[in-house]
């Protein structure tokens, strides 16, 4: 370094050729316009929407459940022709109730075709009624709690002609029934059919409620004409 003999500071003189640069660790500004999070006036992408549900989707699943699966087949028909092509949601739910209702309709046809196969065309004693024909008669004495009911039409041993009424609240007996509507049988069998109370291959078989049955409130004494071969058509 070379140092001036009269001690002052010595002036330095340099040529500029370009503007003085920025500040050491100072950023440069940026070009006029500019902007950093996109042009001016552009709005942002719209944030997609989730599509709502369909209502027969929803009615056909919930009617599906509670085993209403006619209306919900029909709803869940309506509800897929609606929701294609994503326009609603709710596809998968109406899909369910059909499915739902599917299972219902095999369960209805089990029961039918289980009626059908184990059914044995018998009824309750107590539901028969005047002009019903048996086709077979119980025992004498016998505990009857079914009968083989089948139309006049058909062979048949029994036809009821009468059902008579027993009169007091106090169970009164079968022996004590047999002596008071014996005869009352017999007599609402010429009534009914005066040939066959005519006819010595028809005789009267008599069936009275049991102290169960009394229990049940059953009050009747069902009159049957009988035959020992069987027979078709009504005795009218």
């Amino acid at each position: 370094m070379n140092r001036h003999a009269n001690g002052g500071v010595g002036h330095y003189r340099q040529t500029m050729t370009s503007p003085p640069g920025p500040p050491p660790g100072h950023q440069p500004y940026p070009p006029p316009g500019y902007n950093p999070y996109g042009q001016y006036g552009q709005p942002p992408a719209p944030y997609p929407t989730k599509p709502s549900t369909n209502g027969f989707a929803i009615a056909s699943l919930i009617l599906g459940i509670l085993g209403i699966f006619l209306l919900s087949v029909i709803f869940g028909i309506i509800a897929l022709n609606q929701t294609k092509g994503g326009r609603q949601g709710g596809r998968g739910m109406a899909i369910a109730g059909l499915i739902i209702s599917g299972a219902w309709v095999l369960v209805f046809a089990a029961i039918v075709v289980l009626a059908v196969v184990f059914a044995d065309g018998t009824v309750q004693a107590t539901n028969i009624k005047t002009g019903d024909c048996i086709a077979e008669t119980p025992a004498d004495g016998a505990n009857v709690t079914r009968l083989p009911k089948v139309s006049c039409d058909e062979p048949h041993e029994g036809e009821v002609y009468a059902m008579i009424r027993v009169s007091g609240d106090t169970f009164p007996g079968q022996a004590a029934m047999r002596r008071e509507y014996q005869q009352r049988c017999l007599s609402a069998l010429d009534a009914y059919a005066p040939d066959a109370a005519n006819d010595p291959d028809i005789s009267s078989f008599l069936l009275y409620p049991s102290q169960e049955t009394w229990d049940q409130h059953d009050r009747d004494v069902a009159c049957i004409a009988i035959t020992h071969d069987k027979r078709t058509g009504s005795i009218k």
